[in-house]
């Protein structure tokens, strides 16, 4: 068992459905949830933290309207021996439309540069499909209502991913967010407007915008049936990463992989738990698996059980969670810290927006993983939330580390905060100077 033939069927990189497939990296079957999202006659908003897999289903998506799960072009399906093969009935043909918007909306400074982008992207959209729209107008609501009036009923889809990037783009420039915002309300509009003509519609993102979207619009964030539809359940790991155990569990056990028993697969498995399992975000029974961490644990060599979370967050997000927690109490925030219970309500959650200045810091940090539901949200209801694992332990106390330095708390306070800090992350060090 070579540790390099191993490292190179992980799917270290965001990749198209179909270059993992081709390419024979490792694949959780997701396609149940992909069909389900396939006959949802709504559009639909899903939201999950960063490097979750969400870019994944969209490309599984293009590839299931484009291709269906038939033999073509002289290859075999990509879903050949995946659950939506015997699921998929579909023989339509579809016009598919998949935009990245955290591309089309990279290094545009204002909404005005951004519009241009996707008015680009419809009309190199059209062209490619012999559709015809208006040269030289680059309002992109124009282009968009004329695209969809020249296409017969549920013919064309929409996959739309990091669909809230351009507003979190904009988010500390007030008249640039305005404008952004009306685009995309508009844009939703149509989209609502025009069901007939639509197959699917699936948007994904990182924050909810729950003052844009159509009320017309599903949004299965918290819903129970899409909870495992990202990470990994334990059965999928013994399942789809069996080699990658077997050589995980030989390096801890100093034993050679063909000798591993069973138990000691269990045993790492109990550890990588430990580490990277417990997020729930429907607050079903059944946790999942960091995507992120799983894939870079598997791709240490030494199989160190490891903080990797912190390397899939850019440095802003992080900069921005740090100012949303400095809002708090800082007394209430460690207190909550040590009781590993953070508690909102459900209506607070459901209106947590990286765009929306009042949003709850827990709403946040739930959204970006940091904290896991531990009940379903009912509206109405009062949400107790904690850290999923080890691995967020560590990220989280960091984080409440940088805010209590930013308030330049008392020194005594300081001192107890760095004790309580120091159990989750024995790494963190509060400056000497605050307590002294």
């Amino acid at each position: 068992m070579d540790f390099d033939d191993l490292h190179d069927r992980l799917p270290l990189a965001s990749l198209p459905f179909t270059a993992i497939r081709e390419w024979g990296k490792r694949y959780v079957d997701k396609t149940a949830f992909v069909y389900r999202l396939a006959q949802e006659p709504r559009p639909v908003i899903f939201t999950r933290p960063r490097r979750w897999g969400k870019s994944t289903l969209a490309y599984t998506l293009e590839e299931l309207f484009l291709h269906g799960v038939a033999p073509y072009d002289g290859h075999e399906s990509y879903f050949k021996g995946l659950a939506i093969e015997e699921l998929w009935q579909d023989e339509g043909q579809y016009l598919v439309l998949r935009l990245d918007l955290q591309k089309l909306s990279a290094q545009c400074d204002t909404a005005a540069k951004f519009e241009l982008k996707l008015s680009d992207a419809i009309s190199d959209f059209c062209r490619a499909h012999e559709l015809t729209v208006s040269e030289g107008d680059c309002d992109f609501g124009t282009m968009f209502q004329a695209l969809l009036t020249q296409l017969p009923e549920r013919s064309f889809v929409l996959l739309v991913d990091e669909y809230d990037t351009p507003l979190t783009h904009f988010r500390n420039n007030e008249t640039e967010l305005r404008a952004c915002k009306a685009l995309m309300h508009a844009w939703f509009r149509a989209i609502a407007q025009a069901r007939a003509k639509l197959r699917c519609v699936f948007f994904t993102g990182i924050t909810r915008c729950p003052d844009l979207l159509d009320p017309s619009f599903l949004e299965l964030t918290f819903d129970p049936s899409m909870a495992q539809s990202c990470g990994f359940t334990r059965a999928e790991l013994k399942q789809s990463f069996a080699d990658n155990l077997r050589y995980a569990a030989a390096v801890h056990a100093d034993c050679a992989p063909e000798t591993v028993s069973p138990a000691q697969i269990e045993t790492l498995l109990d550890e990588m738990a430990e580490w990277f399992d417990g997020f729930c975000f429907a607050g079903t029974p059944e946790p999942v698996f960091s995507t992120w961490s799983v894939i870079n644990f598997f791709a240490d060599q030494s199989a160190t059980l490891d903080g990797y979370w912190s390397s899939a967050e850019s440095g802003g997000a992080i900069d921005f969670l740090v100012a949303a927690l400095t809002r708090l109490d800082p007394k209430q925030l460690l207190a909550q810290l040590k009781a590993q219970d953070f508690v909102l309500d459900a209506e607070h959650l459901l209106q947590t927006s990286f765009i929306n200045p009042d949003s709850h810091p827990y709403g946040l940090l739930q959204q970006m993983g940091y904290l896991t539901l531990r009940q379903p949200v009912t509206a109405g209801a009062e949400l107790h939330l904690t850290w999923p694992n080890h691995e967020i332990g560590m990220a989280l106390a960091e984080l409440v580390a940088q805010c209590l330095q930013v308030q330049q708390c008392k020194p005594l306070f300081l001192k107890r905060a760095a004790a309580t800090l120091q159990r989750l992350n024995p790494y963190i060090r509060m400056e000497r100077s605050y307590y002294q």
